[in-house]
């Protein structure tokens, strides 16, 4: 083997080991991440929140999967323990939702007003986070 060849494998293989674990840390970031283990049990009772309290008993079920359930005044919290389940409900709910991770938010219509929806969210996504999903700075 030539010197020229002889880097050519290595390169090679560091670029492929590289490419390998770059992949498994963001698989296991997207699963494992501190957002998986937001509890909902914050919201009952905040101020922020006017009516907040515990809906999981009659909110989740076969069709909506989710294991934490928060009803308030102008809105509701699903919390999934699978994120495309969150994907998937959140899509379900149209317009009126927003995905936050494992978390979905379903305004109730009318209830508040663009910029209040867009503030609840943009609260939702800081959560045990420094820059959120699209780079907000929390």
């Amino acid at each position: 083997m030539t010197e020229r060849t002889t880097w050519l494998v290595v390169g090679l293989t560091l670029g492929l080991t590289a490419g390998v674990l770059g992949s498994e840390a963001w698989h296991w970031l997207d699963e494992n991440g501190s957002r998986r283990n937001v509890d909902l049990a914050s919201f009952v009772g905040d101020p922020a929140l006017p009516g907040g309290r515990w809906a999981t008993d009659e909110l989740c079920d076969d069709e909506v999967p989710c294991f934490q359930a928060v009803r308030a005044d102008d809105l509701t919290l699903y919390r999934f323990p699978d994120r495309d389940d969150a994907l998937a409900v959140g899509r379900s709910f149209a317009g009126d939702a927003y995905v936050s991770g494992w978390m979905v938010v379903r305004f109730e219509p009318g209830a508040l007003t663009a910029d209040e929806r867009v503030a609840f969210a943009g609260r939702l996504d800081c959560i045990d986070v420094g820059v959120a999903e699209g780079g907000l700075e929390c």
